[in-house]
């Protein structure tokens, strides 16, 4: 990773600091005592001693090497969350010190919080970890001081910060060519750690006094050192993303602003105030349903050349800056339009094709396709409004960055997404690629101390705002002349909390409020919104128990279970719900669809004080035949419900209205819809394999898919749990064995080691608490309504299922088990609303001797389909003479078991003995079908006919020589016959004859 540094001025103002320097005290001591109290921590983790966590948090905060938000979110962990974070650091502290390490570790970390550690701050706490084994060889890693220090050394970094490992790796050399450039000027022999410590003094600490100004005004200079935002030339442009999309943008607004001939065909000046107000109003006509270009098509038939190349130019700066849509798709909207001109034809010239085929500046979103239609009026205002003005104005707005913003803002009906774009493209130098307005107050309050302090007196204040979002980029650039990009580290984790967040959501509020229909008024204004009168301001972000005290204050009038409800939907509101995410609302037959294009405020009207911006669709989808999981969902309490189990549906409802072309590159991840997997057919392999006739099979395989839910009931040994659990083992595959779980119900079998409930669990102190924990139900339903398992079917299996106490362990599962596409309150987790995913099937086995299924309430009968697995019927008779024949067995075991069961009264019928217990290994052998009669069947059958035969006559009637008998044979079960006159030959006892050599062959 050699690269040609110039550590000259590095060098030369090293030594200047190390002239007065006392390393150890100012940089390796703390350093080395944070290691030292690592090493005692790792000693504990891996010894197993519960009290590593607290110590581990509390050596941590002695020192600055990792922010106290991470730490924060390292301590703040729930139970399950910390026995991942102790298998992580498990591994990662177990063995030498790796640095490949880092990429696992990283990894999860972001799994327990992606929140608080995004890759460069995860990579930070890994280099900690790595410090407690060897502190001069594993030095801390920063990754904002890391990265200006790469910056002002001119080391080209992009290639190495692709992973955690290639960051620190990079790092550690850099280290280890500033050691030897230190050692080349004399100016000593240091390790890793003292030389992160000397490269840390010199890229923070302050001149000595006795440097000469001229050294300090260089010094800070070449550091790049902040500065007030007064003191800056912010007459100087900063380093820009794409500088040939903006150079062809600019070109149309400058053409635009002068009423110069367009920048498409050379000839016709389009940006006139008649071209403008008449694509304005044929924006507004009502030509039917379809995509955006679909409808302006029809909007613009009969438009004259004017108006329509007006609309390919606007149209083009709307989309030019999206990297979230493909050239070919950018060039082909453009082309599109302008075929719509008349007896013409009129090609894109090669500056704007390339523009567009460059890659884009930022990622519109959702927000950009489904507000196509708005963005292209705000243009058509724009175009006016710069038509009427002086054209002293619009030459200073062309010269002059603050001008130009000035003109677009006062723009009427502000569209601020587009108005935000449209700034960029016409100056990217000074006004950067952040088009959502929450993003740029974000950044503004996150970095303003780099400039001494924000200049603008409030978050409305756009023009300060404006002016200190350029001053920040211009110090943030310093002298590396590369692009500032506020979406990646190191700047994403320190503006932008949650930054790695869950992903889109869709969200359901519904429109009639407190008595008032809000839909007309949602549509009209663009804004969803809930009422709120009494919830006081929690601000948006705020976690559940700030907003249920605001709620608590606020609404004391309602019963505390109410209050709980608005506390949660409130946090959904103001929290959960963000930009891109999909929102309905249903009105009488319809569903309205939009999407979330701004943040949580609040305004002053009773009706609707809490409220969030919204592109929405205006044509509604029918409600009626609508697929699982939404007519469940629809039906929840509440006034704002999670629909993102249906996420995949609303994606595909909002693309065929909102794809402007249909036929965008760019589609972000649609989740998987969650569906009744098509199971396979049986084959003759498994038929086969079970000795159980095919046809059997499938029509075991029909009921499941039908009705997903079935029992195997029948005697002992008829192979219920065997043949449930291959056929679900066939139908999962093998290579998703682990998709088929199997549970056993038992008499003190309950609801809360089935599904959920509480359980005493051992917390990080040492104490004692109750933690919720799931059941083997819980999981593999969690497990199965994944994302990526959705079309995968899953397989639990209940043995022994009427032993348990089938009221007590199901609850309101019992419902579930009726009402699949439907959902249920939880009795652990009443807030939550748990459905059975329909790719989950259950199996269960009931043994009729063991108890009787008469004695099965109707509820579960109805439930489940009832398969009898019975030696005399269906699929399980006649399977032991063909196991037997398969095998190249003889047929005595079969005509044992069929004596033994015709001499077992018709009238007890769930009493006969399955094939299964002749099907072992060692029924091949007297002694071992001597002991299968002796200590399983015979006590069986004791206990069966207790109190109407005694054990003597048990013996006598179903003993093994009286099987023998019946059946009338005289051989052993692999053809070996009975010596007669030997001792112990008599009922229920057998001995070994002689055997010829092909019959040790067969046996």
């Amino acid at each position: 990773m050699n690269q040609n540094i110039d550590w000259t001025r590095l060098i030369e103002f090293a030594g200047k600091f190390m002239e007065t320097l006392d390393l150890d005290a100012e940089e390796n001591l703390y350093k080395k005592e944070l290691a030292f109290k690592l090493s005692a921590v790792r000693t504990e983790l891996l010894a197993g001693d519960p009290a590593w966590h607290p110590h581990f948090i509390r050596a941590l905060r002695t020192t600055n090497l990792v922010n106290y938000r991470t730490i924060g979110a390292l301590d703040k962990l729930d139970e399950a969350s910390s026995r991942d974070l102790q298998a992580l650091l498990t591994t990662f502290w177990s063995g030498a010190p790796e640095t490949e390490k880092l990429n696992a570790l990283v990894a999860g970390l972001k799994e327990l919080n992606s929140r608080e550690l995004s890759d460069g701050i995860a990579t930070g706490v890994g280099s900690v970890l790595l410090m407690a084994v060897d502190p001069t060889e594993f030095p801390p890693y920063r990754p904002e001081a890391v990265r200006q220090f790469w910056n002002i050394i001119g080391f080209d970094y992009k290639d190495a910060v692709r992973t955690p490992q290639g960051r620190y790796d990079a790092f550690l050399d850099v280290l280890d060519q500033l050691r030897s450039e230190l050692a080349i000027a004399g100016l000593g022999d240091f390790d890793r750690l003292e030389a992160q410590g000397i490269m840390w003094t010199v890229m923070n600490a302050d001149p000595k006094d006795e440097w000469a100004s001229q050294d300090v005004v260089n010094f800070r200079k070449w550091r790049g050192d902040k500065a007030a935002a007064a003191e800056l030339d912010l007459s100087t442009p900063a380093v820009t993303i794409a500088p040939q999309l903006e150079a062809a943008g600019r070109l149309i607004l400058e053409s635009g602003f002068r009423s110069a001939p367009s920048a498409v065909d050379g000839t016709t000046t389009t940006w006139t105030v008649e071209n403008a107000r008449e694509l304005a109003r044929r924006s507004e006509l009502d030509v039917g349903p379809g995509t955006f270009m679909a409808k302006f098509e029809r909007q613009l038939q009969g438009a004259g050349r004017g108006v329509i190349l007006l609309a390919a130019e606007l149209a083009y700066l709307q989309v030019l800056p999206l990297s979230n849509v493909g050239a070919q798709t950018k060039i082909a909207r453009i082309e599109k339009i302008l075929s719509w001109i008349e007896h013409d034809e009129v090609p894109l010239p090669p500056m704007l094709q390339e523009g567009l085929g460059a890659e884009g500046a930022f990622h519109g979103g959702v927000g950009f396709n489904i507000q196509v239609a708005e963005h292209m009026k705000w243009l058509s205002r724009l175009v006016e409004h710069v038509a009427t003005q002086p054209m002293s104005l619009i030459e200073a707005a062309l010269s002059d960055p603050w001008a130009y913003r000035d003109v677009t803002q006062s723009v009427p009906d502000d569209r601020p997404m587009i108005r935000y774009s449209v700034d960029y493209i016409a100056w990217p130098g000074y006004l950067p690629p952040v088009v959502k307005r929450e993003h740029r107050t974000e950044i503004w309050h996150a970095f303003a101390g780099v400039i001494g302090g924000a200049t603008g007196r409030s978050d409305n204040d756009e023009a300060a705002i404006a002016k200190d979002l350029h001053a920040i980029r211009l110090v943030q650039q310093g002298s590396s002349n590369e692009f500032v990009e506020w979406y990646s580290e190191p700047y994403l984790s320190q503006w932008r909390v949650g930054a790695e967040d869950s992903g889109q959501r869709a969200w359901l509020v519904r429109q009639s409020q407190a008595g008032t229909t809000m839909l007309h008024p949602w549509l009209e204004d663009g804004f969803v919104s809930t009422p709120a009168q009494h919830l006081g301001s929690p601000t948006p972000g705020s976690n559940l128990s700030q907003i249920q005290a605001a709620v608590n204050k606020g609404y004391q009038h309602i019963e505390y279970s109410e209050r709980k409800l608005r506390a949660m939907e409130y946090h959904r509101f103001l929290s959960i719900m963000k930009v891109d995410d999909f929102v309905l609302t249903a009105f009488e037959d319809g569903l309205y669809l939009g999407v979330v294009t701004g943040e949580a405020h609040y305004v002053e009207d009773a009706t609707s004080r809490l409220r969030r911006a919204v592109g929405w669709q205006k044509t509604p989808i029918s409600n009626e035949d609508m697929p699982a999981p939404l007519p469940r969902l629809l039906a929840e309490q509440g006034s704002v419900v999670d629909l993102t189990e249906a996420l995949s549906i609303i994606t595909a409802w909002f693309g065929v209205e909102a794809d402007p072309d249909n036929e965008t590159e760019v589609v972000a991840h649609v989740p998987q819809i969650a569906v009744v997997p098509h199971l396979k057919k049986a084959t003759p392999e498994l038929a086969r394999k079970l000795h159980v006739d095919q046809q059997h099979l499938q029509e075991v395989i029909r009921l499941l898919q039908t009705r997903q839910q079935i029992v195997f009931y029948g005697p002992p040994g008829t192979g219920k749990t065997f043949l449930g659990t291959a056929i679900a083992k066939f139908l999962a595959g093998e290579e998703h064995s682990d998709h088929v779980k199997t549970v056993q119900f038992h008499p003190s079998y309950a609801y809360e080691d089935f599904f959920e409930g509480y359980r005493p669990a051992k917390s990080q102190d040492g104490n004692v608490a109750f933690s919720l924990e799931a059941g083997p139900l819980r999981r593999i339903a969690d497990e199965a309504a994944s994302e990526g398992n959705r079309d995968k079917p899953y397989f639990l299996i209940i043995d022994e299922m009427n032993r348990g106490n089938l009221a007590k362990i199901f609850g309101e599962l019992y419902y579930l088990l009726e009402y699949r596409n439907e959902g249920i309150n939880l009795q652990y987790n009443p807030d939550k609303v748990f459905a059975l995913p329909p790719n989950l099937f259950i199996i269960g086995t009931m043994n009729t001797s063991d108890r009787s299924i008469a004695m099965v309430d109707a509820a579960i009968r109805r439930r489940f389909a009832f398969i009898e697995l019975h030696p005399q019927d269906g699929m399980i008779s006649g399977l032991l003479e063909r196991f037997l024949k398969a095998n190249g067995k003889p047929t005595l075991r079969a005509e044992l078991l069929n004596a033994l069961n015709s001499e077992i009264e018709e009238t007890n019928r769930d009493l006969m003995i399955g094939p299964s217990y002749f099907m072992k290994p060692h029924a091949e052998t007297d002694e071992g079908l001597e002991e299968i009669w002796k200590y399983e069947l015979l006590p069986l059958l004791e206990e069966q006919y207790f109190g109407r035969l005694n054990r003597d006559k048990v013996r006598e009637k179903f003993g093994l020589a009286a099987m023998r008998r019946k059946a009338g044979a005289d051989v052993g079960p692999v053809d070996l016959t009975l010596e007669p006159g030997v001792p112990g030959a008599g009922a229920g006892d057998a001995t070994v004859g002689t055997r010829s050599e092909s019959d040790e062959t067969e046996a």
